[in-house]
């Protein structure tokens, strides 16, 4: 759990994103991915925070969590787990929500 804790992970407008896929061609995690959409989405448990995807982004539509606006922290869709959360997974996934004051639910 200690290990999930710890990161602050990236938010994607999925309003702003154009669909190209340069976050999920950088990511060393692998913790991006396109959706039905297109569109990029997070993979929650396996963002560590290198997020080369920020720069890699010709929009401008990826946010360090932190940084983020209340509005894009309450957009629904931008966010997934890849398995079901273990329960200490949960708790670091429910500290994290409040931490970083998330209130859109993972898809």
């Amino acid at each position: 759990m200690a290990e999930l804790a710890q990161y602050q992970r990236v938010l994607i407008d999925q309003d702003t994103c154009i669909s190209c896929g340069a976050c999920v061609a950088v990511c060393p995690w692998q913790a991006l991915e396109l959706d039905d959409n297109g569109k990029a989405r997070l993979i929650w448990d396996k963002c560590k925070d290198d997020f080369s995807c920020i720069s890699a982004c010709p929009v401008n539509c990826i946010y360090k969590v932190g940084e983020a606006s209340d509005a894009l922290k309450a957009k629904q869709g931008w966010y997934r787990f890849s398995k079901e959360l273990s329960p200490d997974e949960q708790k670091a996934y429910e500290e994290w929500r409040s931490k970083y004051n998330v209130t859109a639910p993972p898809v």
